[in-house]
C-alpha cells in the first residue's frame, strides 16, 4: 500500500461548470485520477527530450514539462489532501501559467508544441 501512494498518478484536472455543481460564480476544481498508464513518467531524463540544447533551462516546451511535473505532484497532494485550499490556489495559478505558455508555444512554434504535447501525453488543442 506504501509503494502505491508513492507513485505519480496521472489525472485529469477540470473545471466543473456552475449549473453542474449547484452554485453559481466560479467553477470547481475537480481532481479526478485517470488511468496509471496514459502518461510516461516526468523524471530527469524524461524531461532531458524537451530541452533544446544541454544548457537550456528556459525555453517554452522545457518550461511547460517542468509546469505538467509541478502540477501532477500537487495533484497527487490534493487526492490526499482534499481541503488543502492553499496548494489548490497555487494548482489553478500554475495550471494557467502552463496554458498561457502552451498558447506562446503553438502560436510561436506549431511543430514544437505538437511535439511537446505529445510527449507530455497532454490533448493537443
Amino acid at each position: 500500500m506504501a509503494a502505491m501512494m508513492t507513485s505519480m498518478v496521472p489525472v485529469t484536472i477540470r473545471t466543473a461548470t456552475p449549473s453542474s455543481s449547484g452554485s453559481t460564480g466560479r467553477g470547481r476544481l475537480q481532481v479526478v485520477a485517470a488511468n496509471k498508464m496514459s502518461r510516461p513518467g516526468l523524471d530527469e531524463a524524461g524531461i532531458q527530450q524537451f530541452k533544446t540544447s544541454p544548457t537550456d533551462s528556459g525555453s517554452s516546451s522545457l518550461q511547460v514539462a517542468l509546469l505538467t511535473k509541478r502540477i501532477e505532484s500537487l495533484t497527487q497532494h490534493l487526492i490526499q489532501n482534499k481541503k488543502d485550499h492553499a496548494t489548490k490556489r497555487g494548482l489553478q495559478m500554475l495550471l494557467g501559467k502552463r496554458q498561457r505558455l502552451q498558447r506562446y508555444l503553438k502560436k510561436d512554434d506549431p511543430a514544437m508544441y505538437v511535439k511537446t504535447m505529445e510527449g507530455l501525453g497532454l490533448k493537443i488543442k
